[in-house]
């Protein structure tokens, strides 16, 4: 919830798109697209109004059919390189 927070607090728009998911025994690999518009101050870089689409990727293991655990990992180079933070 931490980071969807932090995502938002930058990217209010922001969504995620389900692409692709692999499951076997208790874990969940899920490819994500995001897409958003940086509208507010993002790891201290100010708004710039540029959209932005990244790649995200989550594993999750389950337990009883219930999430217990989750790790994720978005492309942020990719995402502070199109809001200007970092050169291409």
């Amino acid at each position: 919830m931490e980071i969807i927070g932090m995502m938002r607090s930058g990217f209010p728009d922001i969504q995620w798109t389900l692409e692709e998911v692999i499951a076997e025994d208790d874990k969940i690999a899920a490819r994500f697209i995001m897409r958003g518009t940086h509208q507010a101050p993002f790891f201290g870089v100010p708004a710039s109004g540029r959209k932005i689409q990244v790649q995200a990727m989550n594993f999750y293991r389950y337990s009883s059919g219930k999430i217990v655990e989750e790790r994720g990992q978005p492309d942020l180079l990719a995402l502070l390189q199109q809001i200007d933070a970092v050169p291409a």
